[in-house]
C-alpha cells in the first residue's frame, strides 16, 4: 500500500470519528496532515457546503469522498507550486478576483442574515402591491416562436413590423432564419413587473420580443389561466420576496455609498 493511499485512509477514519461525534469539534481542529500541510474540520465543513449532495446518500461515503476531494486537491496544489505557477501573472490575477468574489459572497450572506424580521403590516402591504405574485396570480400561455441569436441586426428591426405569428414567420423565413414555433407558458408573476405592464399594455394578438443569450423569443399571449395560492403559502412567498427585495436594496444602497 503506498503512503499516499495509507494517508488517505487514516484521514477518511479521522474523518469519520468527528463526523460520528456527539460533540461538535473545534473548527480548526487539524484532521490530518500530508507533506506537512493541515487539512482541518473547518475546510472538510467548507467543501461540505460546497456539494450539492442529495440528502438520501451515505454520510459516512460523503465524507470518505469529500476528504479524498481535499487530499487529492492539495496534492496537485502542491505539484502546481513546484513548477512555480502560484508565481505567474495569470494565477495572482486569478486569485485575486477569486479573492475579491468570496469577500463579496461573505459580505453578502452577512448583510442577508442582518435583514429585520418583516412585520404582518410589511408583509400585507408588499402582496398588495404586487398583486401579480399573489391575488392575481396566474399563468399566461402563449404562442412563441424561438431562434438563434444572431448578430443580423436586420431581422430584429424586420420584426418591427410584424404584427401577428404569421408575420414573425414569415420574416424569418424570408431572413432565412431557422425557428421553432409551439405552445408554452409562463408564470406572470416570474416576469419583471415593468415588462409585464408593457406586455398587458400591447393590442390583443401583438408580438413580443425578448432577446435571451443564446436564444431570442418572439410570443403573443392566447390565454390566462388564475393560479390559487393558500394563504400560509402565500405568506411564506411573500416574506421570502420582501427579504429579497429589502436585501436588494441594502446591497444597491451601500453600492452607491462607496461609489460616491
Amino acid at each position: 500500500m503506498s503512503t499516499r493511499v495509507k494517508m488517505a485512509l487514516l484521514c477518511a477514519a479521522a474523518a469519520l470519528s468527528l463526523a460520528s461525534c456527539g460533540k461538535k469539534a473545534p473548527e480548526g481542529q487539524v484532521v490530518a496532515q500530508l507533506n506537512g500541510q493541515d487539512v482541518t474540520l473547518q475546510e472538510l465543513n467548507a467543501e461540505l457546503q460546497g456539494a450539492n449532495i442529495p440528502p438520501s446518500m451515505d454520510k459516512k461515503l460523503v465524507m470518505q469522498q469529500i476528504l479524498q476531494r481535499v487530499i487529492d486537491r492539495k496534492l496537485l496544489g502542491s505539484a502546481a507550486q513546484e513548477q512555480g505557477i502560484d508565481k505567474s501573472a495569470d494565477y495572482l490575477a486569478q486569485r485575486r478576483r477569486a479573492d475579491e468574489t468570496l469577500l463579496v459572497q461573505l459580505y453578502a450572506k452577512q448583510q442577508s442574515q442582518a435583514l429585520a424580521v418583516p412585520t404582518p403590516t410589511d408583509i400585507s402591504k408588499f402582496m398588495a402591491d404586487n398583486p401579480n405574485m399573489f391575488a392575481k396570480r396566474e399563468r399566461m400561455a402563449l404562442d412563441q416562436i424561438r431562434f438563434p441569436r444572431t448578430e443580423d441586426t436586420s431581422v430584429l428591426k424586420a420584426l418591427e413590423a410584424a404584427h401577428s405569428m404569421d408575420q414573425v414567420a414569415q420574416v424569418l423565413t424570408a431572413h432565412n432564419v431557422k425557428f421553432q414555433r409551439g405552445a408554452t407558458a409562463v408564470a406572470a408573476a416570474a416576469v419583471p413587473a415593468n415588462i409585464l405592464s408593457q406586455i398587458e399594455g400591447l393590442p390583443a394578438g401583438e408580438p413580443f420580443v425578448v432577446p435571451g443569450p443564446q436564444f431570442v423569443a418572439v410570443s403573443v399571449v392566447t390565454g390566462h389561466t388564475p393560479v390559487a395560492v393558500p394563504d400560509a403559502q402565500a405568506r411564506t412567498i411573500a416574506v421570502n420576496a420582501w427579504r429579497e427585495q429589502q436585501f436588494e436594496k441594502i446591497m444597491s444602497d451601500k453600492l452607491k455609498a462607496l461609489r460616491s
